[in-house]
């Protein structure tokens, strides 16, 4: 029995080293420039749906850290470590929250998903709502702008949690696991999209929290930009993962979905 949990235990962080080496090379390609401070957004979340079926949560965190770690000492890349190193944790709650959804603990990546919004609500150098404080355009289009409401920064998190609690969510695994492409593709969509706002959302906690009150006067041009950059990269994991799994269903069956 031991020998056998060994190689068992051998195998899964085999898996992991593989799937942290395929998440560098996402983390290495640019998707947009930071607002704010020095560094890119990178398309390393268009592969957290692979790492999320084939690792439960606790190898995956463990991949997207090996992976950020190590694509940031790559020439050129674009995956340079930020906030003191902790942007590894967007991607680890990325993968820890499609690995819980794939297998079927909707309620622990629900509490994730809602204490990451918490987090953000009760900092101090964030902003709930934005609208009124739109920066103004420059000469001579200033007159260009228009009277707005306030609008909830977090308007996508909100519908992405409604995403969450619907019944879109459930049975994943067998989407996953059996579906025909078309299925597959639809899940794919549902936990990239997820997955790539719990992403964002804390990626905005570290933003505030190491900026500073700098970071008031930067959140309406960023409510400007997220809804865009998260589109492409859904939209990228759509391309990507969805044959990539369809590829690998005998790996899948193989390793049925670990729990731990």
């Amino acid at each position: 029995m031991q020998i056998r949990q060994t190689r068992f235990d051998t195998k899964r962080i085999t898996l992991t080293a593989s799937l942290a080496a395929l998440y560098i090379i996402p983390r290495t390609i640019p998707l947009d420039r930071l607002i704010g401070i020095s560094g890119s957004i990178t398309f390393s979340g268009i592969i957290t749906p692979v790492l999320g079926v084939f690792l439960a949560p606790s190898y995956g965190i463990l991949a997207v850290f090996l992976g950020t770690m190590i694509a940031a000492f790559i020439p050129g890349s674009a995956g340079t470590l930020k906030f003191g190193g902790l942007d590894f944790l967007g991607g680890a709650l990325n993968v820890a929250l499609i690995s819980l959804l794939i297998r079927g603990r909707r309620t622990e990546a629900t509490l994730m998903y809602i204490t990451t919004l918490g987090l953000f609500v009760i900092n101090s150098n964030t902003e709930v709502f934005v609208g009124n404080s739109f920066p103004s355009l420059p000469v001579p289009f200033q007159w260009l702008r228009l009277p707005s409401p306030p609008i909830p920064y977090l308007w996508l998190h909100l519908i992405a949690l409604a995403v969450l609690v619907s019944p879109l969510t459930r049975n994943l695994r067998d989407s996953f696991s059996f579906g025909a492409r078309r299925e597959l593709a639809k899940a794919v969509i549902v936990v990239a999209f997820i997955g790539t706002m719990i992403e964002h959302v804390i990626g905005g906690v570290l933003f505030a929290s190491i900026v500073g009150k700098g970071a008031l006067g930067l959140w309406p041009l960023i409510f400007l930009v997220y809804p865009f950059e998260r589109a492409v990269i859904v939209l990228g994991a759509v391309l990507v993962c969805t044959p990539l799994l369809l590829a690998s269903r005998n790996l899948i069956a193989r390793y049925r979905l670990q729990e731990t």
